[in-house]
Formats: C-alpha cells, sequence, structure tokens
C-alpha cells in the first residue's frame, strides 16, 4: 500500500463517499418552481418548459466552469438561469439563489452505510478527519446543515467547502486547506472520494495517498484510478489499517 496504514489523517469528499441523496425530484421541482416565480415577479410571462430550460443550460455552465477549475454555485447558476430568461435584477437573484440553496434540504439524504462507523474509528483512533467538498446548488451553509442532520458533522474536524475556497478539486489549495489545521504532512495523510479527475487527481497533486470509493458511484472515466479502490466502508477500513 503506497501509503502508511493507518495514517495520520483523513480527508473525505462529501457526495456519494459520507451522504447521497435518495432522490433528487423533490429539490428539482423545488428550484424550478423558484426560478418561474421568480421570473413572473420580475415580470415576465415565463413558462415552466422555458424555465426548465434556462435551469437546465445554467447548471451546464456551471458544470463546464467547474471541469475547468472555476470554482461557482447558487449564486451564479441563479444569475445565469434569470439572464437566460433575459432578466437581471440583483435583488431577485440573491433570493433565488437562497433558494436554489436551501432546496436539497427537503431531499431525503442518508449516510453511506459504515460512514459513521468509518468517522468514529478515526476518531477513537486520534486520527485527524477533514471534508473537502465541492459545491454546486448546495453551498457549504446548506451542506454544514446536512451533515449535521445526519449526525456527522461533530466527528469532521475541517470542512473545506469549493465555494468557500473559490476553488474546487482537483486545485491543490482546497487540499492544504483542509490538512493544514493538523500539521500532518501530505505523504502521512489520505484522501477519499468518488471521482478520478477531481479527488484521486487532487489528492495526487497534493502528493497524498488515495482511495477511491465505489460503492454508490462507480466511476469508470478515462482519468487514472487512486492508490486503491473501496467497496464499502467496511472495505475502506480495511484498507485504511482500522479492521
Amino acid at each position: 500500500m503506497p501509503f502508511p496504514r493507518p495514517p495520520q489523517a483523513v480527508t473525505f469528499d462529501c457526495w456519494s463517499t459520507l451522504i447521497y441523496e435518495v432522490s433528487q425530484e423533490q429539490a428539482r421541482a423545488a428550484r424550478l418552481e423558484a426560478l418561474v416565480q421568480t421570473a413572473r415577479g420580475l415580470g415576465a410571462d415565463t413558462s415552466t418548459e422555458r424555465a426548465g430550460e434556462a435551469l437546465r443550460a445554467a447548471w451546464l455552465r456551471h458544470w463546464a466552469e467547474w471541469k475547468e477549475g472555476v470554482a461557482s454555485g447558487s449564486p451564479e447558476i441563479a444569475r445565469w438561469a434569470l439572464e437566460g430568461l433575459g432578466l437581471r435584477d440583483g435583488e431577485a437573484t440573491e433570493k433565488l439563489a437562497r433558494a436554489f440553496g436551501e432546496a436539497s434540504l427537503g431531499e431525503e439524504i442518508r449516510p453511506l452505510e459504515g460512514a459513521r462507523e468509518t468517522l468514529e474509528e478515526l476518531a477513537r483512533r486520534g486520527i485527524r478527519r477533514g471534508l473537502v467538498c465541492d459545491t454546486g446548488f448546495s453551498p457549504g451553509r446548506v451542506v454544514r446543515q446536512i451533515l449535521d442532520r445526519e449526525g456527522l458533522l461533530d466527528l469532521l474536524e475541517v470542512v473545506i467547502f469549493s465555494d468557500e475556497a473559490g476553488v474546487p478539486k482537483p486545485n491543490p489549495r482546497v487540499f492544504e486547506l483542509a490538512l493544514a489545521p493538523f500539521a500532518v504532512d501530505p505523504g502521512d495523510a489520505v484522501h477519499v472520494g468518488d471521482i478520478r479527475r477531481t479527488d484521486v487527481a487532487g489528492a495526487r497533486g497534493y502528493g497524498m495517498g488515495s482511495v477511491r470509493m465505489r460503492w454508490h458511484h462507480d466511476d469508470c472515466s478515462e482519468h487514472p484510478d487512486a492508490d486503491a479502490v473501496a467497496e464499502s466502508h467496511a472495505h475502506l477500513r480495511e484498507i485504511l489499517g482500522l479492521a
């Protein structure tokens, strides 16, 4: 294994690594309705279909910027969606961004099986624990609420979100921010995540060990794979030398 067992610190991705959405339909519907009502409040007779097209285009722009290493989130997506409808209004954009961000609070979100046990075992052994999370519709302040609701936030000593850090993974800055409070060398730390392009490449770029979690999302892209691949959190604990 190319990293110490157990490591001195472990950082985690969030979605599909610690938590997952059972369904996104309620949040999607809430965001679409918020856009329609915002547009109509600005005097635009906007159909649900047209609003849906504008929202999809705004999300795709966010996705493209994320792949280029540019951080964006609900404020930008709200602005782009309104601009797609020919609308510009600072106060309305701010309110819409808040509605976009908080829509996920109404979804059923669960921890991956064994995620809490992994964090508890790391804490029991005195191994430092951090989160490095790229954000989209849901900003860091909302994801914190979700993690707290699911009983995971108190088990994480440091939480880094791309909308707050100003850059997404694989930028080494977010990994540096996560490890700095621990005073742990990157070579003594491991990052766990599900995406090769961001989690694996980012960890490697900063000199950390990497584990790809494939239980909920199996990234079969062409990007190089992690040092190890975990089939579950129970398997992850074995990989990290905790079992």
